[in-house]
């Protein structure tokens, strides 16, 4: 019996000093972080060199800067080359329409075997079918008292004063010069239109007259485009003649 309670104290001391190495080995990670980390050195030197050559890095290379500057300026010198070409360009064009404006080419004249188009006066529907109509199909005969065509909603702004009156009237030979076939003009009123001899009888009621002031135009096909007269409803004042 005493020899088995003095072997018990040295099985309890043998199994502590293995569980304290146990302990010791399996986390040797404690032990590490107890001790205090060694104090990080860095090179003054090596610092410097790594420094200059980020600095280094950073700095346009001045051989690649001289060519990106050729680049943009041979940009610049092709962009404005084309911008004077075309400002050349440009200006012989408008140059050209001038001189065809001001100078038309030759026209036809009548054709006594085409029909003959008759058309009275200058206003609205006449002056839109003079300028789609092609004159070589037809002898194109315009009777009105009127040479000129006006342009009758821009009448409030001269009475105002805030354009003038040519400003919204248009000659009639403005167009009529640039047809391909001569067209007939009559400054003349229609007084008559006979529909079975085909006949329009015209009278010249301006202020300066000719040698006849009475004709007779035949035609083959008529185009009436007058207008109209305002209705005044018998008030006094509201016609053309009271003014």
């Amino acid at each position: 019996m005493v020899g088995a309670s003095a072997a018990r104290p040295m099985a309890v001391a043998s199994l502590q000093n293995v569980g304290r190495r146990t302990l010791a080995t399996s986390r040797p990670s404690l032990i590490s972080k107890a001790r205090p980390a060694a104090r990080a050195t860095f090179d003054r030197t090596t610092l410097r060199q790594s420094f200059r050559r980020s600095y280094a890095d950073d700095v346009i290379n001045p051989a690649v800067k001289a060519k990106a500057k050729r680049g943009s300026w041979f940009a610049l010198k092709w962009l404005w080359r084309l911008t004077y070409l075309s400002a050349i360009a440009g200006t012989g064009w408008v140059a050209y329409g001038i001189y065809e404006s001001r100078h038309p080419a030759d026209q036809a004249d009548p054709d006594s075997n085409k029909k003959t188009l008759v058309i009275l006066g200058t206003g609205w529907g006449s002056v839109s079918l003079l300028k789609k109509l092609d004159t070589e199909n037809y002898n194109v005969v315009i009777i009105s008292p009127r040479n000129y065509f006006l342009f009758t909603p821009l009448l409030p702004s001269c009475t105002t004063g805030t354009i003038e009156h040519r400003s919204i009237m248009e000659p009639v030979r403005n167009f009529l010069r640039h047809k391909k076939a001569a067209v007939t003009f009559y400054e003349a009123d229609a007084t008559k239109i006979d529909y079975e001899k085909k006949i329009v009888y015209i009278n010249d009621g301006s202020d300066v007259k000719g040698a006849t002031s009475s004709n007779e135009v035949p035609f083959d096909m008529l185009v009436v485009g007058v207008g109209a007269e305002n209705a005044t409803f018998g008030r006094s004042g509201r016609s053309h003649d009271d003014t």
